[in-house]
């Protein structure tokens, strides 16, 4: 009987236990699906704001849905500076960004299904380029980089301030908060770059769109992970030393 129990527990440990992967597995489909989704059929025609909106409504609701069960991080930059900080742990990090971008890919292959149901051909869907990051000249390489970091920073930075342990007042709004804080830097930096600021929202929709024959975006993909990780790794450091969040 007792090994009955210990083996029920067990079983309910591991069940809670991956649980906060599962809530970063579907807010980050949920992430792409709903951002890069509102790219491809929405457009540009009606500005830059409606798309920003789908991806600040998305961390809205998913911060309410899964904020609870796994921080409702949805970003391998935004994990890494809870991890840098100890809020998650090492191990945790590294589960978490697979969850993320393991989601990013379904985010991805949902929005191709839709498009697959309005007898969109292979061409046609890598016209809209499935809604991924890419930059153009004038901007470098170096240019792209960089502005993928400051607006990662200021984003990470937000993050970590609204949810310090002692705001009580930012805990209680935060997925409101972080939603419009992302709106507002997709709304100045899709212009540049496409507004990243999430390795893993740039990685899968560039991965399918090479295997449709379109390399553009993954050829282009290292200031999509360099500026955000380098970018949330300084929020991080500015947030616990400067800012002292972590007090």
């Amino acid at each position: 009987m007792v090994l009955y129990y210990n083996a029920l527990n067990h079983i309910k440990k591991g069940k809670l236990f991956m649980r906060k992967y599962y809530a970063e597995f579907f807010g980050t489909m949920m992430l792409v699906a709903f951002g890069t989704g509102s790219v491809v059929f929405g457009g540009t025609a009606f500005g830059s704001m409606p798309i920003a909106l789908a991806f600040g409504f998305s961390i809205i609701v998913g911060g309410y849905a899964f904020g609870s069960i796994s921080g409702a991080h949805f970003n391998p930059a935004i994990s890494l500076g809870m991890a840098m900080n100890k809020r998650i742990t090492w191990m945790e990090f590294l589960w978490y960004v697979v969850a993320q971008i393991l989601g990013a890919f379904v985010g991805t292959g949902i929005l191709v299904s839709l498009m697959s149901t309005l007898k969109a051909t292979k061409e046609q869907m890598t016209v809209t380029a499935l809604g991924a990051t890419n930059f153009q000249s004038p901007i470098t390489i170096w240019g792209a980089t960089w502005v993928e970091l400051i607006l990662t920073f200021i984003f990470v930075l937000s993050i970590l301030a609204i949810t310090a342990p002692k705001n009580e007042m930012g805990n209680q709004f935060a997925p409101i908060a972080i939603g419009i804080t992302l709106a507002a830097l997709i709304v100045l930096g899709i212009g540049l770059t496409g507004a990243g600021l999430n390795p893993a929202r740039s990685l899968a929709p560039a991965v399918v769109l090479a295997f449709m024959g379109s390399t553009g975006a993954l050829t282009n993909i290292a200031p999509y992970f360099i500026g955000p990780l380098v970018g949330g790794a300084l929020a991080a450091l500015v947030a616990k030393y400067l800012m002292h969040t972590e007090d």
